[in-house]
């Protein structure tokens, strides 16, 4: 049995209507994503995709590198490329390149001169690279797990936990794992006097 004339027109009306209301819903849809990652674009660090490198402690404060690449104590095989600050404990340390924070440990003492009982600190960066800061102070991690950080913030403070001879900050950065035993990179901090750190001398956190 046909349908009524009337009916099918109804249906017809209907069915146009369902049609452009779901190219209605999908163009909101669409809208609504690109919203959301302009805002979390905004969001964003607005050097998170910087690369480069500055000193992990704030501008016109200087330190003593104890031993940078290649150094005697332990700046070997992975940690080839690794710089040792000396800093007294409870100094601000910065984040030395914009990231997402992926892990921290900050329950040991400071002094217990024990490896494997470090206070750190884990930055990853956009190209899979991690910073690592080594020997915190306890409770010396002032931000959390999934943070972002901005070049230059301000992240945690210095001590003498872990393998350590006395206070200062272990900083390199990985590529790949973060973890100890991971292969340390070679890098420059762009707000040094001199490309490659040397062992022994005092160097100042410049302007940048």
């Amino acid at each position: 049995m046909p349908f009524p004339k009337t009916l099918l027109k109804y249906y017809g009306v209907a069915m146009n209507r369902l049609v452009k209301t779901n190219y209605a819903f999908k163009f909101i849809i669409i809208l609504y994503m690109i919203l959301i990652m302009v805002s979390s674009c905004k969001k964003e660090s607005p050097n998170f995709h910087d690369q480069s490198y500055v000193l992990p402690f704030p501008v016109k404060q200087s330190y003593k590198i104890l031993q940078g690449n290649d150094g005697p104590w332990g700046h070997q095989g992975a940690t080839r490329y690794s710089y040792d600050f000396a800093m007294p404990i409870g100094e601000y340390v910065t984040a030395a390149r914009g990231g997402i924070v992926v892990a921290i440990e900050e329950q040991y003492d400071d002094g217990n001169r024990t490896p494997g009982q470090e206070n750190f600190l884990f930055v990853q960066h956009n190209d899979s690279t991690f910073s690592r800061y080594y020997h915190l102070t306890k409770n010396g991690v002032l931000i959390n797990v999934n943070d972002h950080v901005t070049k230059g913030d301000t992240i945690a403070l210095s001590g003498d936990t872990g393998a350590s001879a006395g206070p200062h900050l272990h900083f390199d950065v990985t590529s790949g794992c973060p973890e100890w035993g991971c292969q340390t990179i070679s890098l420059t901090f762009m707000n040094a006097t001199e490309d490659s750190l040397i062992q022994g001398q005092t160097y100042e956190a410049l302007s940048y």
